[in-house]
């Protein structure tokens, strides 16, 4: 994964940098946003709790991303602008491999039948 930086500016108001990348993935499918959250904090040489990820898509028929990022000043910061919905996108543990919920493992077994009791 190689990951390009196409435009790096810092925004003072809002004490973040906004970042827009450019991700060549020739030889393997479109990488994860932890795994670009991950990258991007090695490459600016922050934490990871300051980097987020808000958009990443792949051009079409081609092994080519792009994107946008933000990195805050600090995770106060981040925690009080980001929204919920774009940091739960950005957690490690929403890519961990899903196993069966029980309710789902509920739903495939055979239904016991009903017994019904008469009156004599």
């Amino acid at each position: 994964m190689e990951i390009r930086i196409t435009r790096d500016a810092y925004n003072p108001l809002l004490r973040r940098k906004e970042v827009s990348f450019f991700i060549g993935h020739d030889s393997s499918s479109t990488p994860r946003l932890y795994d670009v959250r991950k990258a991007l904090a090695a490459r600016f040489g922050v934490q990871e709790v300051i980097v987020f990820v808000r958009n990443m898509e792949t051009l079409t028929g081609t092994t080519r991303a792009v994107g946008e990022a933000e990195i805050y000043d600090s995770e106060e910061d981040a925690k009080m602008l980001v929204p919920n919905h774009i940091i739960g996108r950005n957690m490690v543990d929403r890519h961990k491999s899903k196993e069966a919920k029980p309710q789902e493992a509920e739903k495939n077994q055979p239904k016991q039948e009903k017994q019904v009791q008469s009156k004599a």
